[in-house]
């Protein structure tokens, strides 16, 4: 069996790919990643020796006037024919794609060829790339159950919120060491950082820390050289075992992707939301933040309203929330889940007629 696994962009696309691969490998499933060449997927894959990656040209469609709409046209007809001929020599029975526009030209590709696809939508609301993926499949794993699908023909979807197992397992480890017994608040802005959180952060550290330990993941390159770590505030850049940091955490705050919501979803996290704006996104954080609100232990904040005292505000009302666990999940439940969809992939793929 070999399945090709396609999606990225931003870690949100590719981190549940992470999740399936290694348990398909496990099964003896050849595998192959079709992303782009300088997108966070290829450097997210690059720590599964036995994956073949491959490259291919990649284009966004904006929802502006701009004349990289143009070029990237022609970017993403190009990147079409290299998925084509990537398909067809690698003869694979299956492609799951997790979205981003760089999976697009890939699901044509595969359709075109009658291989089998399968979709999965990281977001609350279906974003363009698997709008214009859509007619080439009729599986849809859904992050969020209550996306409305209605306008689509679509035969079968499930619930697809999965996160690392590890995360679970790391709950009584941690690498957090503050000497203090204040609350612990793990601030992120997801992969690339975010400067408005990071600047109120800064601004108003001393405060913060009066009554909180402050962990601070500003987004590589962005750490400031100013602010020293201390027994109330820990700054880094970039973590790769957040499970660790999760598991003293008691409040996050950052903005609302689809990874960061469901980790904190699934582990009983409180959070703050601070959801990239409409201006800046197609507006799907803050559907994914109101979700955490209603599901989870949130509260939102406007990105245009942040500051330090509505931040300050913010921390206090969470902390008197009560805990709400309903979406909380336990590790046998956890892989119960993960193995549906592993059994729905090999599934789809053993029956494929492609040989």
């Amino acid at each position: 069996m070999k399945v090709v696994f396609t999606g990225g962009g931003t870690a949100g696309h590719a981190m549940v790919n992470t999740i399936l691969i290694p348990l398909l490998k496990k099964e003896n499933a050849e595998l192959v990643y079709i992303g782009s060449k300088e997108g966070i997927e290829k450097k997210m894959m690059a720590s599964y020796p036995y994956l073949s990656y491959f490259s291919i040209q990649t284009g966004k469609l904006r929802r502006y006037f701009s004349l990289k709409n143009v070029t990237d046209i022609f970017r993403i007809i190009i990147g079409f024919f290299q998925a084509y001929f990537i398909l067809r020599k690698e003869e694979v029975q299956l492609v799951y794609s997790s979205g981003g526009y760089v999976a697009v030209p890939v699901v044509w590709a595969a359709y075109l060829q009658g291989i089998p696809v399968i979709l999965r939508e990281t977001d609350y609301s279906i974003g363009l790339a698997n709008r214009l993926c859509l007619p080439c499949s009729k599986d849809l794993f859904l992050t969020f159950f209550e996306t409305d699908v209605a306008d689509y023909d679509i035969t079968s979807y499930k619930e697809g919120m999965i996160i690392r197992p590890e995360l679970i397992q790391m709950r009584d480890e941690s690498i957090l060491k503050p000497t203090s017994s204040k609350p612990i608040c793990l601030v992120m802005g997801g992969s690339n950082g975010a400067e408005k959180i990071n600047k109120v952060i800064w601004d108003n550290l001393e405060k913060l820390t009066k009554d909180y330990v402050i962990v601070h993941i500003t987004g590589k390159g962005k750490k400031n050289a100013h602010y020293l770590n201390s027994e109330s505030y820990q700054q880094v850049e970039f973590i790769e075992e957040i499970g660790k940091f999760y598991a003293k955490a008691d409040i996050v705050i950052g903005r609302s992707g689809s990874n960061v919501v469901s980790e904190c979803l699934l582990l009983g996290k409180k959070m703050i939301c601070i959801p990239l704006s409409s201006t800046q996104s197609r507006g799907e954080q803050t559907l994914n933040a109101n979700f955490a609100q209603k599901y989870g232990n949130a509260i939102i904040i406007d990105n245009q309203e942040l500051d330090g005292k509505r931040l300050m505000t913010a921390i206090s009302e969470i902390r008197k929330m009560p805990i709400n666990d309903m979406y909380r999940i336990e590790e046998v439940d956890l892989n119960q889940r993960i193995n549906k969809h592993l059994f729905f992939i090999q599934s789809k793929a053993l029956t494929s007629n492609i040989k």
